[in-house]
């Protein structure tokens, strides 16, 4: 029987030579970049109550990385559109609470499954490579989720923040223009 990361790794392929401009990448997101996201968001959680919602799962690289950080499961929520990612999370994954939807729509999928409060959102989604359009309903979504004072921790390749400016400075987000965002 293979392992969980072998076939988490063959279920990205297939995926990916399925439909490549659908995936943000070739491969899921390696351990160090999962630990990186996991002790920043640990870093951020330090005194806050509620959940801690992680976009785009996939095959569970950073939700690995978030428990072996010490994040409780029952306080974990992985929100997945793709079915057969959300299934492999469903076998793999005991503990945290797998919402299967797009993240498009978070305020209402959250709502749909009664999770509040959020104390944070990670997320490894490829927002350089999205829509606009699509890029906003994410981004809004998670600061219309997000209270005040809660952290989104967002990882993306490229030289500049995938956070639309419209969008941060709409916002509540104390730290999210691009002089404060963290490196990784």
């Amino acid at each position: 029987m293979p392992s969980v990361e072998s076939a988490g790794t063959a279920l990205f392929l297939k995926r990916w030579l399925r439909r490549p401009l659908a995936m943000g990448a070739v491969m899921p997101s390696g351990r160090l970049l999962a630990a990186a996201m996991a002790k920043t968001t640990k870093a951020v959680l330090e005194g806050r109550r509620g959940h801690v919602v992680e976009l785009g799962a996939g095959t569970g690289e950073v939700t690995k990385a978030l428990l072996a950080a010490g994040i409780a499961p029952e306080r974990l929520v992985l929100v997945e559109r793709d079915p057969e990612f959300a299934a492999f999370l469903r076998r793999h994954f005991a503990g945290p609470r797998i919402v299967e939807g797009d993240a498009a729509r978070l305020p209402r999928l959250l709502a749909d499954h009664g999770i509040a409060p959020l104390a944070a959102v990670v997320s490894s989604l490829p927002l350089l490579s999205l829509p606009a359009e699509v890029v906003n309903g994410i981004v809004g979504g998670v600061f219309e989720a997000l209270p005040r004072g809660a952290a989104l921790v967002q990882f993306t390749y490229g030289p500049k923040p995938p956070v639309p400016y419209a969008q941060e400075s709409q916002s509540h987000c104390e730290k999210c223009s691009s002089s404060h965002q963290a490196t990784l």
